[in-house]
């Protein structure tokens, strides 16, 4: 899929693209009163040749997403943020990230390990783009 194609809450992502620059790091609150544990968040800006997006990513996720590497992001999810999208890679969605040379796809294995062959379309951020919620209304005639 390309980032061109990504729809507001889709899920079921599967992107080839190129990490381009980390964009944030924390750490939140698990949420979980009991624990009082952290959980590690960061964003990233990622491309393909149609556009680029931000993805957020969770703890051991956030290692596999350097800057200048191409990965497969699998069965992400898309999220909405402010009336903005993000594609999600957290403990909820059973995401994987996998360098392109350990991905078992056969066009992302074919494809270069170091992600020459990915050239972002940085003129196109769909991060930026703002969405509104318009509810379907039928009217009686």
């Amino acid at each position: 899929m390309e980032v061109a194609k990504l729809l507001p809450d889709q899920h079921q992502v599967n992107l080839r693209v190129k990490v381009l620059a980390q964009i944030m790091s924390g750490e939140v609150d698990d949420g979980n009163e009991s624990t009082l544990s952290k959980i590690k968040v960061a964003e990233f800006l990622v491309g393909d040749s149609s556009g680029c997006i931000i993805v957020k990513a969770i703890n051991d996720q956030i290692s596999l997403l350097q800057p200048q590497t191409c990965v497969l992001i699998h069965n992400a999810r898309v999220e909405m943020y402010r009336g903005f999208m993000r594609i999600v890679i957290d403990q909820n969605t059973n995401a994987e990230i996998k360098p392109f040379g350990e991905a078992s796809d056969d066009q992302v294995t074919q494809a270069s390990s170091r992600g020459d062959d990915i050239q972002p379309n940085l003129e196109k951020n769909y991060s930026l783009t703002e969405y509104q919620y318009v509810p379907h209304v039928v009217l009686n005639e």
